[in-house]
């Protein structure tokens, strides 16, 4: 093994001045331990270790794992530390050989990074006894009452169903939906896949209702003074009304142009937005 790390570390010569590995002790270790090696190595400037060729995180025997591999920077050099955990289940003390692990230079200088050999003994005499009193006695415990739990379960889910109903309530799902003060969130539920004319005449329905007596285009300033919340609306229900009167009297007016287009407006989605303000979404 020697005679192979020494042929190994001759192409270092040239590029690295000194490998100094500080191993972990030789002796104490037992099933389970993880071990810790540093190893520093001087290099040259311009030199650099190629962090690709590091030894990978693996279980390099049946009795062996390399747990953990970190580098480090430093001045004139790069340190490695390797975490290796050792899994042999000795019957007695025995020495155990951690092996080399081959590294390379940026380069292509290759060397190796020396193991090291250490101890491991067994937790207790194999023909020792086994006898109750060795096992651990039990942890004192005590009972925990489940009342106080209990009880903010059942707090929560009550304000759980109360918030349910009051959302409910506030944006007229069932079964509050028949709320008479929701008249353009029942007709945007209403219109939907209705012919044209019978889609106009439930959203007038819904304007009255809004209004509190028969709604017309002349009285469209009043209604957004009382409700002016409808008011950034105005534009397109003035387009609804002049399309009622288009249809509904074929009046012919100057102002009146494009009452073709007013004709096919999009009923649901002003119904739509007439019930999204009522419910107070905008």
């Amino acid at each position: 093994m020697r005679c192979r790390l020494a042929l190994a570390l001759v192409p270092l010569a040239a590029a690295a001045q000194e490998v100094a590995p500080e191993n972990p002790r030789g002796y104490g270790w037992w099933l389970g331990d993880q071990m810790q090696q540093r190893i520093r190595i001087a290099l040259p400037p311009g030199a650099a270790l190629d962090t690709a060729s590091l030894p990978r995180v693996r279980a390099v025997d049946y009795w062996l794992d390399l747990h953990a591999v970190e580098t480090r920077e430093l001045p004139g050099g790069v340190e490695v530390t390797l975490t290796w955990q050792n899994f042999y289940s000795a019957l007695e003390p025995s020495r155990r050989q951690v092996p080399d692990s081959p590294v390379r230079l940026m380069d292509g200088t290759r060397f190796a990074l020396p193991g090291f050999s250490y101890v491991t003994s067994p937790i207790r005499p194999i023909l020792a006894p086994s006898t109750p009193d060795q096992m651990q006695g039990d942890p004192p415990y005590h009972l925990i009452d489940p009342g106080p739990a209990r009880a903010g379960l059942l707090g929560s889910a009550a304000a759980l169903v109360a918030g349910l109903l009051a959302l409910a309530w506030h944006q007229a799902w069932f079964p509050f939906r028949a709320r008479a003060a929701r008249p353009f969130t029942r007709a945007a539920r209403r219109i939907r896949g209705l012919p044209a004319a019978q889609a106009r005449q439930a959203l007038h329905r819904a304007l009255d209702a809004a209004f509190g007596q028969v709604l017309i285009g002349a009285d469209l300033d009043r209604f957004l003074d009382r409700a002016p919340q409808y008011a950034p609306l105005r534009a397109r229900l003035a387009q609804f009304f002049a399309g009622s009167d288009a249809e509904f009297f074929g009046l012919d007016r100057p102002e009146m142009l494009g009452a073709g287009q007013v004709a096919g407006q999009d009923l649901p989605a002003l119904a739509r937005d007439l019930a999204a303000i009522e419910r107070g979404r905008r």
